[in-house]
């Protein structure tokens, strides 16, 4: 029997596939898709209230962003047309090699009504103009996803200090998301355009693979020098729900062989991030050397969770069980403990982070999510 062992513990035993005092439970509390009236207050709007007040494992997120280039400028406009029932909002960001450019329908559920960020889901469904289109757009976003500079770092040294502080108190990870690949193509180019450009002129992705590959190999190793727990790789479009099997392997699987090396290169922990879409590219995740996936969907996209266990779970953890949609979005109490008691039966007790995934909405029914919990104390 292991004596019991703190958050931070429990959650770096669990992503090695070591024995663990028992299951963590770590899911993620996210804003809601239907307005402001719905939020977390008094359930989960806080790391106190997450650890202390429900039991569970929590994180800290810490970051460390590219650098945008000193010449860079940007203005924003709204424009109304004929025909359009929407506002269309447009951005252009002045780089040394000339404009970058994109614009947006401005619908009444836009979450950011007043920009057009460079990575968001939010844009790609909106888009009028995304912001990549050509080579020539792809070499002007160089100048606003550099490497980090001095300043950057400095600064995350900084704010890491303070959240390493807050971790420590909590006895909980911090957490650090680092690098996107593909997932940000799919964002910044809309998701027809990189899959018609992967096959027309792969050149033109691999330009831009090049450029964010660079960015996440200093971030990389910044992050693993400063010593955060746990590294992401966000990979949630670099599934086969866009991209072939092949191309994944061309595009993504020596340059995420290479982030893999140096974001454990201090120690941490190495995750990644996919969802749906993984059942014909078992094979790939099973020979990358992260730690563990994250997020991977139980319920949709006819995912099997016993042949994932057999193919993936010698040596990687599952950081997931729970379809956050199905089975606390539209499920009951009665589905979400079934859910818990499943990830357990086909996961088992080693290497498995229990969460409901990607995520839980503030506008979902709650008695769910405490199902959920309560039936994992039970159980794990």
């Amino acid at each position: 029997m292991i004596a019991q062992i703190t958050s931070r513990e429990r959650m770096l035993a669990a992503l090695r596939r070591q024995p663990v005092d028992y299951v963590p439970c770590c899911p993620f509390f996210s804003a809601s898709l239907k307005g402001p009236q719905y939020t977390w207050q008094s359930r989960a709007d806080s790391l106190d209230r997450i650890v202390n007040g429900l039991g569970l494992d929590g994180v800290v997120v810490v970051s460390l962003n590219e650098s945008w280039h000193p010449d860079v400028t940007t203005r924003l406009w709204t424009e109304s047309r004929a025909g359009e029932p929407w506002p269309i909002l447009h951005k252009e960001i002045s780089t040394p090699r000339g404009p970058l450019t994109a614009a947006i329908r401005v619908t009444d559920d836009l979450e950011h009504p007043n920009d057009i960020p460079l990575n968001s889901d939010w844009n790609v469904s909106r888009f009028v103009k995304p912001w990549l289109q050509t080579l020539e757009d792809v070499e002007r976003y160089r100048y606003v996803h550099l490497l980090p500079s001095d300043e950057e770092i400095a600064r995350a040294r900084e704010s890491f200090a303070a959240a390493r502080k807050v971790a420590d108190q909590y006895g909980v990870i911090t957490y650090a998301p680092c690098g996107m690949g593909l997932t940000s193509a799919i964002q910044l180019f809309g998701p027809a355009q990189a899959i018609m450009l992967s096959m027309d002129a792969p050149e033109i992705i691999e330009r831009f693979l090049e450029i964010d590959h660079a960015a996440t190999m200093r971030r990389a190793e910044v992050l693993a020098d400063l010593g955060a727990d746990v590294i992401c790789r966000n990979g949630f479009y670099e599934t086969t729900d866009f991209w072939s099997p092949s191309q994944i392997r061309r595009f993504l699987v020596p340059r995420l062989k290479e982030e893999i090396e140096v974001m454990r290169c201090g120690g941490a922990a190495v995750t990644y991030t996919v969802c749906t879409g993984i059942m014909p590219m078992l094979d790939i995740l099973a020979e990358l050397d992260f730690d563990g996936y994250f997020s991977i969907e139980p319920a949709l996209g006819n995912q099997d969770m016993r042949v994932v266990a057999a193919r993936l779970c010698d040596r990687h953890a599952i950081w997931g069980g729970v379809s956050g949609p199905i089975h606390i979005g539209e499920g009951t109490p009665q589905i979400a403990r079934q859910a818990v008691r499943d990830a357990l039966a086909i996961f088992g007790q080693r290497g498995l982070i229990l969460s409901a995934i990607p995520s839980i909405r503030a506008h979902w029914p709650w008695k769910n999510a405490l199902a959920m919990f309560d039936e994992w104390r039970r159980i794990r």
